[in-house]
């Protein structure tokens, strides 16, 4: 087990027709650990809990106990704020890419791509804010609208060569299935290579299933619902009215017209989903004030936010006593889609493959295009 935890996935099957699927996860509650803590001592110790979607957390966090301790908005700095979250899901889904992909494609990670795609993703927090403190009680926006500007366009290029081979703007100019094709056809990218081998393979609606896409949740009535609900077992495993949901970038994107066609042709399968955080990846921000997705409220010492990150909606919910974290709970968008009941094991339920190893690949390539966040494991048993 790793420090982070894991997900534990067994498949139960017949000459690779499944059966029956298990999905178990040993991920911590972190959040446990600050308790006890001033809102101030919590968020310099996010960072060293949460490595992946850290900004994320983090903005959910600052959120969280502005609202428990009643303090005002900041819209010019939330705007910087809502800037990096979208950077950085732009660097998680980039670097998912880059790492995960070519493994699926039985080829080596591009580290050159990888490593730059780090270095600039540092720098980002110091154009904005004072120290590069983004994320405090007392953080200080301190804008250098230049060198933003340069890191975002180095950032596109760099995502344009190592993802799309430098078809980028043609890829964002598809609005149509056939428009699609013909760009897989035409480019090297490693965007193309992957989207091929799901043509080539039939795999187009590989996983699909009818768990929808969490809706909006006010503010109102998910604070109502977690003052009555069992904290423990929501953040665990999350339903909202009785019902599973999936939070994952196709839950963000499901709107666009392409994923609106290609949805109508394959369900939520796996081109629909790979091609969702295509469009992800693409929406490299620019430094203007966007309407923020982010939101947070709270009354009597309790805090709630609700925050998009990478893989989906992250939710923090804190209580103070006395100036210090009485409770603290997040439901991550991993708990959503790992959920026994959820997305994930209902398109491994779906699966349809000819034996072991190909139910094995199958699985691999539906649990990537869903991206549980954190380490798995997959074991097959025969009935």
């Amino acid at each position: 087990m790793t420090p982070a935890g894991e997900i534990h996935i067994e498949l139960t099957h017949r000459a690779g027709q499944v059966g029956s699927v298990k999905i178990a996860s040993t991920r911590p509650e972190a959040a446990q650990a600050l308790v006890g803590k001033t809102p101030e001592q919590l968020l310099s110790m996010l960072p060293l809990l949460f490595s992946l979607c850290g900004n994320a957390q983090a903005y959910a966090a600052l959120l969280a106990c502005r609202a428990a301790l009643g303090l005002a908005a900041e819209p010019a700095a939330d705007a910087a704020r809502e800037c990096l979250l979208r950077l950085e899901t732009v660097r998680e889904h980039a670097w998912r890419i880059l790492l995960d992909w070519p493994a699926l494609l039985g080829k080596p990670a591009d580290k050159a791509a990888m490593v730059a795609l780090l270095k600039l993703d540092r720098q980002f927090k110091a154009c904005l804010f004072a120290d590069g403190e983004a994320f405090r009680l007392d953080s200080r926006l301190q804008i250098d609208e230049p060198s933003f500007n340069g890191l975002s366009a180095e950032l596109t290029d760099l995502i344009d060569h190592a993802i799309f081979a430098g078809g980028l703007d043609r890829f964002l100019a598809i609005t149509d299935a056939a428009q699609l094709r013909d760009f897989v056809v035409g480019n090297t990218g490693l965007a193309a290579q992957l989207l091929n081998a799901l043509y080539q393979r039939d795999w187009l609606a590989l996983g699909a299933s009818s768990v929808s896409c969490l809706p909006e949740l006010e503010y109102a009535e998910l604070h109502q619902h977690m003052q009555h609900a069992d904290l423990s077992a929501f953040c665990r495993t999350p339903q909202w009215q009785g019902r599973c949901y999936e939070a994952t970038p196709l839950s963000r994107q499901q709107a666009q017209p392409l994923i609106v066609e290609l949805q109508s042709r394959y369900g939520t399968g796996l081109l629909v989903r790979f091609v969702a955080v295509l469009l992800e990846v693409t929406a490299v921000p620019k430094l203007v004030a966007l309407p923020t997705r982010a939101t947070g409220g709270g009354a009597d010492g309790v805090g709630l936010a609700q925050v998009q990150a990478a893989r989906g909606l992250l939710i923090h919910r804190l209580a103070l006593r006395q100036s210090r974290v009485y409770d603290y709970r997040i439901v991550a968008p991993t708990e959503w889609n790992v959920h026994p009941d959820g997305v994930l094991a209902q398109g491994l339920k779906a699966l349809q493959a000819t034996d072991a190893d190909d139910l094995r690949q199958q699985a691999e390539w539906l649990i990537q295009a869903v991206d549980p966040c954190v380490a798995y494991r997959v074991t097959l048993h025969k009935q």
